[in-house]
């Protein structure tokens, strides 16, 4: 089992981490950021073998109106992060826009 939003939200991040040098890129900063940013969605659990559901929750995905609502929840989580790292060097140096 696992939520179907993760997928989405990691793939957000990628998005928004390539026109937005300027936020750290190390991996503790990245769990960060999605830990906020899922933290702050409603679950959708899919079973792993699931093709159904799988096929249902991927077309709900595909909204755009969803797409919008998950960007502006991990770019927010990304300028949180940036103003209170919790990595020790590595990644590219945190900057709050």
């Amino acid at each position: 089992m696992k939520n179907a939003l993760e997928g989405a939200v990691k793939s957000i991040h990628r998005e928004l981490m390539k026109k937005h040098p300027q936020f750290c890129d190390c991996a503790r900063c990245e769990d960060d950021v999605l830990a906020l940013a899922l933290n702050q969605t409603k679950p959708r659990y899919v079973s792993e073998n699931a093709t159904l559901g799988n096929v249902v929750t991927g077309v709900h995905l595909s909204y755009d109106q969803l797409r919008a609502e998950l960007t502006v929840l991990v770019f927010d989580a990304m300028r949180r992060v940036a103003t209170s790292p919790r990595h020790e060097g590595g990644g590219t140096a945190p900057a709050a826009p």
